[in-house]
């Protein structure tokens, strides 16, 4: 019988399981760590890099980003004793940061001691599994999920047979709530509020990631049948998934390879039975509020991070605020911001981060060996007045691993390192648009290679600009019936032309194209350019009319230096 072949991930699993690599640890030199090592340490939310290997982090699993006070002060008071910093994730989880080796080690047992766990955090794991931060307790909250994710977590954590033994990373969420202020669509799974036959549940998404939307399943699944169905995907994914190619490993991949009806008749055959087909979606946008009404008639306040940075003014104040109010717990959203139940409606904050909640940004160079930029920095760093007016919202991502879903974000921002438009090596970013994630209708699409970070904000206050002359209050809206409607080349020179119009030749008179979608996109835009009679159009023209094999392409070059080259 002809045997598959597998990765080297893959054939350490078969040599030994994670699981039973755990005892190992505490007789590990870190001064001699191997790459084998350093896999089997991330399985227990222990990660080091062979280029930092000094350095160390502990990621802390908080199912659902729901934490106690209590939890949340021991936390607190042990990365102080220890030195460490303390980050928010875009999984509604915390890192510790800066730690030495045997430090990270004393970590994982005193989370275990607390009640925690940093188990299955990194590598080939189901990652914390990600609802709404004010599940069950926000008016628009339909349905209470949180039960529902320890009973799915229960499948996997600490499971020999789970810990490790996946064939790729698997990000699950699931919401109750109507309004979303995160889209999840980008998860492997997603149970998404729905309605059938006048009873709540939830419509099953499959096979996103941070750069593609997850597809619908067509399966409905009642409260009750939520975790027999994620039963029935987790085993599903262990057994059958890909294991060739680290790169093509993902739930993702598998659907490509098999297709949606084959997946959804696989699931069906280990669930027992045929699933009910999909109700009808019941999620909504929400605003970037800082404040929203309970169920009770109090307020949850978002107290806000700098980007996931924190500080012992964030812990101090929250914890006071707690002990006033009779606060037991907190909420941490995907946003990387605490959420504080049960307060009045009018509740100031002295030491919150006063900054635009509509922008993610990664974990950035300063922590993360993969970031080719800081992109916390970098996102304080933003011009955001025009974009906390109209709404707009940015993820900003380090690298192509997209931890701050760029892809789902009106804007979305990866950090590049480029020397395109000067003699040095430079900072810049790669720019997606497109984005229509509410609904999981689409991710959004890279529309310039490379845009010198000295003139982001110029680009950011030109695409919101564009968004107000278009007339749609949403830009989800902007996207659907304008952008979308034209080819990645036809948006990277209408985008380009715009900013030399405006920053190179100095007119503000800006191009914005029809909603009609265009059969020849290049035609269309030499007629709108000949129309207008200036000679600086007449010469981009000439670039248009080009025979190039790539449509677009000498005009876009053109462009690229005359606005971007020092």
């Amino acid at each position: 019988m002809e045997t598959k072949k597998i990765n080297k991930i893959e054939k350490l699993k078969r040599h030994m399981k994670p699981y039973d690599y755990f005892e190992k640890i505490s007789m590990l030199d870190p001064a001699k760590l191997e790459e084998s090592d350093r896999f089997y340490l991330k399985n227990f939310g222990i990660y080091t890099h062979k280029l930092d290997p000094g350095r160390f982090t502990v990621r802390i699993r908080i199912p659902a980003g729901r934490i106690s006070v209590e939890n949340l002060r021991r936390l607190h008071a042990y990365a102080r004793s220890v030195g460490a910093r303390v980050i928010v994730t875009t999984r509604a989880q915390m890192e510790l940061h800066g730690l030495d080796f045997e430090t990270a080690v004393e970590t994982v047992e005193t989370l275990e001691r607390f009640g925690m766990t940093s188990w299955q955090t990194f590598t080939d794991n189901f990652r914390n599994i990600v609802t709404d931060p004010l599940d069950g307790i926000a008016e628009d909250a339909v349905i209470e999920t949180y039960s529902l994710v320890l009973e799915m977590q229960k499948i996997f954590l600490k499971n020999p047979d789970f810990v490790g033994m996946i064939p790729r990373k698997f990000n699950t969420a699931i919401s109750g709530s109507e309004m979303q202020n995160t889209s999840f669509f980008g998860n492997d799974l997603f149970f998404a509020l729905a309605e059938k036959e006048g009873v709540e549940g939830f419509n099953l998404y499959a096979g996103g990631k941070n750069s593609e939307t997850a597809r619908p399943l067509d399966i409905f699944a009642r409260y009750e049948e939520v975790v027999p169905l994620f039963r029935a995907v987790a085993e599903l994914y262990r057994e059958d998934g890909p294991r060739e190619s680290r790169s093509r490993a993902r739930l993702f991949h598998m659907i490509d390879r098999i297709g949606i009806d084959a997946l959804r008749g696989k699931i069906a055959e280990l669930y027992g039975r045929d699933p009910k087909h999909a109700g009808e979606l019941r999620i909504r946008k929400s605003g970037n509020g800082r404040k929203k009404r309970l169920k009770n008639g109090l307020y949850a306040h978002r107290y806000t991070t700098r980007f996931g940075e924190t500080d012992d003014h964030h812990f101090e104040e929250m914890f006071d605020l707690c002990g006033r109010y009779g606060i037991g717990e907190i909420r941490i959203g995907c946003d990387q911001n605490f959420y504080i139940p049960n307060l009045p409606e009018e509740t100031a904050f002295q030491y919150a981060e006063e900054r635009y909640d509509g922008i993610v940004a990664c974990t950035g160079s300063k922590y993360c060996v993969y970031s080719l930029m800081d992109t916390k920095g970098a996102s304080g760093n933003i011009a955001a007045e025009k974009i906390r007016e109209r709404g707009i919202s940015i993820g900003f991502s380090g690298c192509l691993k997209g931890c701050a879903r760029h892809a789902f974000a009106d804007i979305g921002l990866v950090g590049i390192r480029t020397k395109l438009f000067a003699d040095e090596v430079e900072r810049g970013v790669r720019l997606y648009l497109g984005a229509e994630y509410t609904h999981g209708k689409r991710a959004g699409r890279l529309i310039l290679y490379s845009v010198p970070m000295r003139h982001l904000n110029a680009m950011i206050d030109l695409i919101a600009d564009l968004f107000v002359q278009s007339g749609y209050k949403d830009f989800e809206d902007f996207s659907k019936e304008i952008l979308n409607r034209y080819s990645e080349p036809a948006l990277a020179f209408w985008l380009l032309l715009n900013f030399y119009r405006r920053h190179v030749v100095k007119e503000e008179d800006l191009l914005l194209p029809d909603g009609m979608a265009q059969e020849d996109e290049k035609s269309y835009f030499i007629d709108c350019l000949q129309a207008s009679g200036r000679m600086h159009d007449r010469n981009i023209v000439e670039y248009l009319q080009c025979q190039e094999a790539f449509p677009f392409r000498e005009a876009i070059i053109y462009l690229e230096r005359a606005c971007f080259k020092k």
